[in-house]
């Protein structure tokens, strides 16, 4: 590290804060941190030393401080919590970095993690030192439960920027020329900032494409103030099938903040385009398998920059889609020698040029490979260069009789063995097993189950394996390179017994399901309980404090869960299989991924199958009909919710008649099949009234309202709405008594009751607002819109229903159609 130039640039970012350049600051002092690389003045002795090592420690410190201060001011919030995650971990009895951590958790929506930080201080500081926090920190906890305006920025209507950008390699060197091509190209000459540029870079596995993806791109994000947008579309997976367009549409719609309610791909195109087309965003797509792959995802008119990574040449965007296709090569020898220094040390690596340039050679010149060797150089200080590049030789040339010439992990599997035979016989047998987990990211908890070990045992294991660079670490969990992930698989394969492998395997899907079930059971308040029917887990839990934190804990492992059904399945653990798949309704139904929810419930389907049983099948069938009836396969939902049926009367199980009946209620209502609907309906009703929950019986009176209100009995509607709202009231299933006030708001309209269906309608806005419910707002919008209509009020009329139009084509709401109509008839009145 060149302390000079960090001193120089951290005063050079003092001066720009004093122009007013924050965010030019705040990516000069992103620059300096980038200068760092481990502790200070590492293995050198003496006081003089440790004073210089306290000194620079403390001025790293400062400058993440300084940063992330201005990235709030930003509202860069959601871009800074991983940063300030890691700085708290290393300097936990820092007040000031925890409360900046604080603040950017609460302006991320993240009001719970927030707070669990303050009492994770409390504790601390309780513990170790026998002190209480600051009056500041309390102050701001205190301010967070209270959730006091001044504490979120005031920059107009709440609209959350995405900031999606993977953090950057430390110590990024070299491709400066590759770097400038990409400036060039995302200005085409005569046309300035107004067009679409897609850049397509390709290569071989480890060659750095993602990381120069990202560089360019941070260099680069100011010039969009929309926002980034991140997507990894799997193309080389070793255990998940690639992410498909629909799929990917609909993670990017979901990022934009469209919760959509058609999912045809056409309809999901052209909202993603019409969303972009007044915007400047950058969007990285990561690891395409192919073109076809890529194209719905383009932007159309736009003045947003698209970043396409793939291992693939993908010629067809070059000739079709006008992308400039970079194709990245090793790095150069000066290059890799530069990150080698920067990785490793100048002077050790200059001290011995001719086995630093053998060592280079070793590695393919590939960063990753270059990254894993200099870590391993750096662990024995010790040692000779030479020495060290003689046992790289011998490994590489053992492992290379193996390797097919055009196998891109020739490069690298030698430096792979090289890390993996030092590590100690616990560290590498997680390691090996870890390579048999399907799914992306996994936490320690998750891990001590699949290794059979404490998990603070485990912590100490997966430390060692991130700091022989074999592993790495995102905010706690923790997941492989891709080619990293190929050779455990390897390993596992060659090296465990079968019999330990499929273990190992089940203690890990048995964490899962009984964390899953757990998490459920918090967020979803008067859930019905079933028995797991597999053995408890003899493993710590995930804790939650809140429903807030469970809620988060199944968003961020819901990618894992369809690898690990197909997993279950495989193993014939069927009852983990179906459950798993049960238990994500929540999570696919919010997040619009239908191809992935049916390909997981079809996945539960076979498995629930296979147990024998009718309770399992009717449960996924029940899923089943709801999945299909979103992506409008309305008689495939009907024949699934008729099956499952069937199924719940043989074992005459109430609760799940109630659900199947009023999913085929609301199934018929969407065909317009009313009296068929209306009967299914009110039979689960009856049923509820006398077995259900309190939550069932709001769920199946909302239902029935519907129907009646659509059907054109106002009076009937009324009647069981009003007993489904003390229901919804009484389970707190705040939805459910937002869609029954809109609805009897309707029935009170179309009874010509005005006064007390525009208070209805008013009521649901202001909860609207609470929830951030843009859905409902939208339906009580329009609601308003006729009875201005009926009074004639054009002029209000127009305004509320274009504001319910602009909600419902963010929301791809089918009911947009009726506001365009709508407004097209007041026209036509004027």
């Amino acid at each position: 590290m060149d302390v000079r130039l960090v001193e120089s640039r951290v005063r050079g970012a003092g001066e720009l804060v004093s122009a007013g350049e924050k965010a030019a600051a705040a990516s000069l002092l992103g620059e300096c941190l980038g200068l760092w690389r481990g502790v200070p003045l590492f293995g050198l002795p003496g006081p003089l030393a440790e004073v210089e090592r306290v000194r620079l420690t403390e001025l790293r410190t400062e400058v993440v401080e300084e940063r992330a201060e201005l990235l709030l001011t930003l509202g860069r919030h959601r871009a800074v919590v991983g940063e300030l995650v890691e700085a708290v971990r290393a300097e936990p009895f820092r007040e000031r970095l925890r409360g900046l951590l604080m603040l950017a958790l609460y302006r991320s929506g993240r009001r719970a993690d927030a707070l669990a930080e303050f009492d994770a201080a409390r504790r601390l500081f309780a513990e170790e030192l026998g002190l209480d926090l600051s009056g500041e920190l309390a102050d701001l906890q205190m301010r967070i439960l209270r959730s006091e305006p001044d504490l979120v920025l005031e920059t107009g209507p709440a609209v959350e920027v995405p900031a999606q950008l993977p953090r950057e390699v430390p110590g990024f060197v070299g491709r400066m020329g590759e770097l400038e091509q990409l400036a060039r190209w995302r200005v085409p000459e005569g046309q300035g900032n107004g067009a679409l540029v897609i850049s397509a870079l390709d290569g071989v596995g480890g060659v750095g494409k993602t990381s120069l993806a990202v560089r360019f791109a941070r260099e680069v994000a100011e010039n969009y103030p929309d926002g980034q947008l991140y997507v990894n579309l799997r193309g080389f997976d070793p255990h998940r099938v690639p992410l498909s367009a629909e799929e990917a549409i609909g993670q990017l719609l979901w990022s934009l903040g469209a919760t959509s309610r058609r999912y045809e791909m056409d309809a999901q195109v052209v909202l993603y385009r019409t969303l972009l087309a007044d915007k400047r965003m950058l969007i990285l797509l990561d690891n395409a398998v192919s073109v076809e792959q890529v194209r719905e995802l383009l932007p159309g008119e736009s003045r947003s920059l698209v970043l396409v990574t793939s291992r693939n040449r993908l010629t067809g965007l070059v000739v079709r889609d006008g992308a400039r296709r970079l194709t990245l090569g090793a790095l150069s020898e000066e290059e890799a020698l530069d990150l080698l220094r920067v990785a490793v040390g100048r002077r050790r690596i200059d001290a011995e040029p001719v086995a630093a340039a053998a060592l280079a050679r070793l590695c393919g010149f590939l960063p990753l490979a270059l990254r894993i060797a200099a870590e391993k150089v750096s662990s024995d200080p010790a040692a000779g260069l030479g020495d060290l590049v003689a046992a790289l030789t011998a490994e590489r040339n053992r492992l290379d009789v193996l390797a097919a010439d055009d196998d891109e992990m020739s490069s690298v599997r030698g430096v792979f063995s090289w890390s993996y035979n030092s590590l100690e016989t616990s560290a590498a047998r997680a390691f090996r097993l870890l390579g048999a987990v399907p799914g992306q990211d996994v936490a320690v908890e998750a891990i001590a189950a699949l290794i059979d070990q404490p998990v603070s045992e485990t912590a100490v294991l997966l430390a060692a394996l991130t700091e022989q660079n074999l592993l790495e670490c995102h905010d706690g969990r923790y997941r492989f390179h891709d080619l990293v992930r190929v050779y455990a698989t390897d390993l596992v394969d060659r090296d465990e017994l079968a019999e330990e492998r499929t273990a190992a395997l089940r203690r890990f899907l048995i964490w899962y399901l009984h964390a899953i079930r757990r998490s459920h059971s918090l967020f979803v308040p008067n859930f019905p309980v079933f028995a797991a029917a597999v053995p408890d887990t003899r493993h710590d839990p995930v804790v939650f404090d809140t429903r807030e934190s469970a809620y988060a804990w199944y968003k961020t492992e819901a990618p894992n869960i369809l690898p690990l059904a197909q997993c279950a399945a495989e193993l014939g653990e069927h009852n983990i299989a179906w459950q798993l798949a049960w238990y994500m309704y929540n999570y696919y139904y919010s997040t619009g991924l239908l191809n992935e929810w049916i390909e997981l419930l079809n996945i539960g389907l076979e498995s629930a199958e296979l147990t024998h049983l009718p309770e399992p099948q009717a449960r996924i069938l029940t899923i089943l009909g709801v999945a299909h009836s979103r992506i409008g396969q309305n008689k495939v939902a009907v024949r699934h919710l008729e099956r499952g049926l069937s199924l719940a009367r043989e074992i005459g199980n109430q609760d799940l008649q109630i659900a199947l009946l009023a999913n085929l209620a609301s199934t018929l209502r969407e065909m317009k099949r009313y009296d068929e609907g209306i009967r299914h309906a009110q039979e689960a009703v009856e049923l509820a009234m006398v077995h259900g929950t309190e939550f069932r019986k709001a769920s199946c009176l909302d239902s029935l309202c519907e129907l009646y209100v659509e059907s054109g009995r106002p009076e009937e509607a009324l009647r069981c709405g009003a007993i489904g709202l003390r229901a919804a009231k009484a389970s707190d299933t705040r939805l459910t008594e937002i869609n029954i006030l809109v609805n009897m708001a309707h029935a009170r309209r179309d009874l010509g009751d005005v006064a007390i269906a525009l208070h209805d309608y008013k009521v649901v806005l202001e909860l609207c607002s609470v929830l951030d419910d843009r859905y409902h707002e939208a339906l009580a919008l329009l609601g308003i819109a006729e009875l201005d209509r009926r009074a004639s009020r054009l002029d209000s009329a127009r305004e509320h229903a274009q504001r319910a139009l602009d909600i419902l084509v963010r929301l791809n709401g089918e009911e947009s159609g009726v506001a365009r109509a709508f407004l097209v008839t007041l026209d036509e009145v004027a």
